[in-house]
């Protein structure tokens, strides 16, 4: 498994996707374990919101500037200071998780952390593949995020807690292990050749930005990837009020939350071969199609086999959408801005995941959290409408790359 114009080394890729598992498992380890923290010191459920906003809102300022120096500067200095600021938020975490204050700061070099970490390695896969290997190459780093993602959370489970409080502070020196393991990964990824057109030059970025924005389709792809990921987001804040109202066991909920998870992180193992045989466009807008008719179908009283089924359903085609949105936009982008893209990506994200789940919160406080499936499925529909327009609004020479038989 080659990352297309790799720097040379035979492990390249083996290094970029143990990476991508690392920084997940931390991730998605610490996240809820800092949750428990503020808890168990006596911060209100009110201030989780809060945690949230720590962790995202680094990423909407640091986004530009961050994808804007990988293409001037490479990758590797990105990745590196990413693991370092996970290891500064897992010390913070270890030496002062009594206090409320410590802790949003931990989550804040968490979320830099990681930001700075998934930007490195996306610029990584978009500037060492070559042209028609991006769905394979994105669903194969995808799958290894998602193995991460599946990982961290069983940290919870580390003996030495209690039924309500996992053991906290073992899951911090954890994390702070696993950090320092992936600065050690960060030397050992290649970057990627620096474009000529990028390195070293006094490339202002809000134009460049601007310039990037402006290419044909750049925007509906970002829009259908910020619809994909904030309807994951609120699949699993919404799935146990839906289980509660509806009296269906914790057990079974988990369940289903991990037949998503597991058939995601299926669906991107074949990603290259569906390409082919279906087309880019045609399959993100089937596949995005698909991901909002299983969530409508969320919304009516069906047996639980039934909806187990459909968390199946659509954890196979979300996971699908995901990495193609990724492919697309590193194919609608330059070399040498393929980084600034990548954090456009991500900042759209952030912003569709800080705002979508805010509004239909409201809505599931005034209505119930049956019609919040309801609006998510309505709203992926939109991201369906988006993205098929993407592959009209490229080039006729782009766009034969989206028929089957040139895929």
């Amino acid at each position: 498994m080659t990352m297309g114009k790799a720097t040379g080394r035979p492990h390249a890729a083996m290094y970029l996707l143990a990476h991508a598992v690392v920084l997940q498992a931390i991730t998605f380890a610490m996240r809820p374990t800092v949750s428990y923290a503020v808890l168990d010191v006596g911060g209100s459920q009110a201030l989780l919101g809060v945690v949230v906003a720590a962790f995202a809102v680094p990423a909407l300022i640091l986004a530009l500037p961050a994808g804007h120096v990988i293409d001037r500067t490479g990758e590797r200095a990105s990745l590196l200071a990413g693991a370092a600021a996970l290891v500064m938020a897992a010390l913070l975490a270890i030496f002062g998780g009594g206090s409320v204050g410590v802790l949003l700061l931990a989550t804040m070099f968490l979320g830099i952390g990681h930001l700075l970490s998934v930007i490195g390695e996306q610029a990584i896969v978009a500037n060492t593949t070559s042209r028609g290997q991006y769905d394979s190459k994105f669903g194969h780093f995808t799958f290894a995020s998602a193995l991460g993602q599946t990982i961290g959370p069983l940290l919870l489970a580390l003996p030495g807690g209690t039924p309500e409080t996992p053991p906290v502070a073992v899951i911090f020196v954890v994390c702070g292990a696993l950090g320092a393991v992936l600065l050690g990964i960060s030397f050992l990824v290649p970057g990627s050749v620096r474009h000529a057109a990028a390195a070293g030059e006094r490339v202002r970025m809000l134009p460049a930005a601007a310039g990037l924005l402006r290419t044909p389709g750049l925007v509906r792809a970002l829009v259908a990837g910020s619809l994909v990921l904030a309807s994951v987001d609120l699949f699993l804040a919404y799935l146990p009020a839906l289980g509660h109202q509806r009296g269906i066991a914790a057990v079974v909920v988990s369940a289903m939350l991990v037949a998503r998870s597991m058939f995601s992180m299926f669906s991107r193992l074949f990603l290259g071969p569906m390409v082919r045989l279906l087309g880019r466009r045609r399959l993100m807008v089937w596949t995005i199609g698909v991901s909002a008719a299983a969530l409508l179908l969320f919304a009516l009283p069906l047996h639980i086999a039934v909806l187990l089924a459909l968390a199946a359903v659509y954890g196979f085609a979300i996971g699908t959408c995901q990495p193609i949105t990724m492919s697309w936009i590193a194919e609608l982008a330059t070399p040498g801005t393929r980084g600034l893209a990548m954090s456009l990506r991500l900042a759209s994200n952030r912003l569709g995941q800080t705002v979508l789940p805010s509004l239909l919160g409201a809505l599931s406080a005034a209505t119930g959290a049956a019609d919040v499936f309801v609006a998510t499925g309505i709203m992926l529909a939109g991201g369906a409408w988006s993205g098929a327009a993407v592959g009209h609004a490229q080039s006729a020479e782009e766009d034969g790359d989206d028929e089957p038989a040139r895929a």
